[in-house]
This record gives structure tokens, C-alpha cells and sequence, in this order.
């Protein structure tokens, strides 16, 4: 089979996306009904992710067309946002097998065998941007600390918001247990905490103190969301929290 061929093949252009569809059918599914992996995706994150399931469907289908090196950017995109899935979804390994996968057919048809001239630059320009978007989640995180430690809170800075919510509003890694856990995931937080060796500058409050803290720094913004993070079972404990006091539930499931 020469190579025009290998590439338009039945597997590719037919077998992949339709398979892709499916796990990507599943993930939603899955994470609607468990709240189990990401929970509820800040609106930035919701967007690409969208945009990532949908390349990961369509990407081979678009390989020799006019879109084909917009194509490749978009799968080194992807590339970062499967890889924050490894990264995110750590040792669980029931949970690996999809990303590995999506990853796999990425850098075997961008990197290691691309379909089109530019196809390997452009995909790594990609990647680059998100290599770049994580050092500045990074460096942004950083600045928040410091500004904590300073005292110059509240900032201009939307990490620092997303420091003051931790714990209750915003998770920072996969915790499957029997309970609630913060409904909302960021994952430019997670990969500055991260990046800052898992530092916390409001590590010495507890839980009550920091939902107080957040409530003074920031009034305007609910404490408490319509969208517990947890098996239905449990939805009634994390509404009935005393730690919400007589706070009401907030508007919308995603925060910008």
C-alpha cells in the first residue's frame, strides 16, 4: 500500500473517527453522571476541550484538505490537553487507556509519520503554545503567592481568585471518595500549583476560614454552586454543608 493509500485508508478515515466518537460519547457521559474526573471545566477550559474532542473526531478527515496545516495546530493543541489528562488523571489507571490512545494517533500521524508538507511544524508549534501556556500558568501562580505573602490581596491577578477558592470551590486533583469535592476545575490552576511544587500560601486555614476569607476578598461571587461534585447519593451533603452558612446557591455551573 503506497502511502496516498496508507493514509486515506478505511482505518483512518473511517474506523479512527468513529471510534474516537465513541470514546468521546463516553467521557461526557461518564463524567456528567460520576462527577468523577474533571467535575465542571472553567468556561476557558470547556472551550478547549470542546474543541480538542472535536479534532480528536475529525482530524484524520481533514488531513488533505485546505485546512490541513490549521488541522495539525489544533492536534498539537490537543496534544497538551491529553496530556494534562496523564498528568491530571495520575495513577488511575482504569482511567489512562483514552488518552493514551488519543495521544498515540496524534503523534503517530503529526510527529512520527505526518500525512502533509508542514504537518510536523505546525503541529509543534502547537505543542509549543501549550508548553508556553503552562510556564505562564506558572509564573502567574507564583506572583499570586507572592502577593499573599505580601499582603497586597486582592490583585488583578485571576490566579490569586482561584488561590482564595481552593478546596471548596476549585478542585486540585482527582480525589474519588465517598463525599463531595470542589465542583469546578481549572486546569491553568492546577498546573501553577503544580509547577510551584504544590504550594499553598493559605495552607495554615482551615476550610471554614478560608470560605470566609474568599467571601470578604471576593462578595460578589458565590461559595456555594448548583452542581455538586459527587454520585447523586451524596448531592444533599454538599448543599446541606454547614460550611455554607446561610450563603444561597450560586448562579450557572461554570465561572469564567
Amino acid at each position: 500500500m503506497n502511502k496516498t493509500a496508507y493514509d486515506r485508508s478505511g482505518f483512518w478515515h473511517k474506523a479512527v473517527p468513529m471510534i474516537n466518537l465513541v470514546l468521546v460519547a463516553l467521557c461526557i457521559w461518564g463524567n456528567a453522571t460520576t462527577n468523577a474526573g474533571f467535575c465542571r471545566p472553567v468556561v476557558w477550559a470547556a472551550v478547549v476541550q470542546g474543541l480538542s474532542f472535536l479534532n480528536i473526531i475529525v482530524f484524520t478527515r481533514l488531513e488533505h484538505t485546505r485546512l490541513g496545516r490549521v488541522n495539525a495546530l489544533m492536534c498539537g493543541i490537543s496534544t497538551g490537553v491529553y496530556a494534562y489528562w496523564c498528568l491530571f488523571l495520575g495513577g488511575w489507571i482504569v482511567l489512562m487507556p483514552v488518552p493514551v490512545w488519543f495521544l498515540s494517533l496524534l503523534v503517530w500521524r503529526n510527529a512520527i509519520r505526518p500525512v502533509g508538507k508542514g504537518v510536523r511544524t505546525w503541529y509543534f508549534a502547537g505543542v509549543l503554545m501549550c508548553v508556553l501556556f503552562a510556564a505562564a500558568c506558572g509564573v502567574c501562580y507564583h506572583r499570586s503567592c507572592r502577593a499573599y505573602a505580601e499582603g497586597r490581596v486582592p490583585d488583578g491577578n485571576p490566579m490569586t481568585e482561584r488561590i482564595a477558592g481552593m478546596h471548596f470551590l476549585y478542585h486540585t486533583r482527582l480525589c474519588i471518595y465517598d463525599g463531595w469535592r470542589p465542583p469546578l476545575h481549572d486546569p491553568a490552576m492546577v498546573l501553577g500549583m503544580r509547577l510551584n511544587g504544590w504550594r499553598d500560601p493559605l495552607g495554615d486555614l482551615d476550610l471554614e476560614s478560608r470560605v470566609a476569607r474568599y467571601r470578604e476578598m471576593y462578595p460578589d461571587r458565590p461559595v456555594v454552586l448548583p452542581c455538586a461534585c459527587c454520585l447523586e447519593s451524596k448531592r444533599n451533603g454538599y448543599f446541606s454543608d454547614p460550611l455554607w452558612g446561610n450563603d444561597t446557591i450560586g448562579a450557572g455551573t461554570l465561572m469564567e
